[in-house]
């Protein structure tokens, strides 16, 4: 059984590029070794409309999280992103080690 550690396919992280938080989001994924979507908001209005639609504001950065009973969760602020990634990393890493 192979487990994928740097595939989450339910996220994607709402951001800008010129915005500090979103930018230490990012590296905080890349030293993670995620691989998960990019939404910028800036250059597609449609991420823009969805994130408001969705998330209910437009702050950045937010993490969509698509929970496996259809449920979305819209997480706000980069250190509160940036704990919840690192925590799912660490238990589908310990989940690996015991199967």
């Amino acid at each position: 059984m192979t487990l994928s550690l740097t595939q989450p396919k339910n996220l994607a992280l709402y951001h800008y590029d010129s915005c500090p938080f979103c930018a230490k989001t990012r590296r905080a994924i890349d030293k993670l070794g995620l691989e998960i979507e990019l939404k910028n908001i800036q250059t597609n209005h449609q991420h823009r409309i969805d994130l408001q639609h969705g998330g209910h504001k437009t702050q950045v950065p937010c993490l969509r999280i698509e929970q496996a009973k259809g449920d979305t969760q819209w997480l706000y602020e980069s250190d509160d992103i940036i704990n919840f990634l690192a925590k799912q990393q660490n238990e589908l890493f310990n989940l690996a080690l015991t199967a």
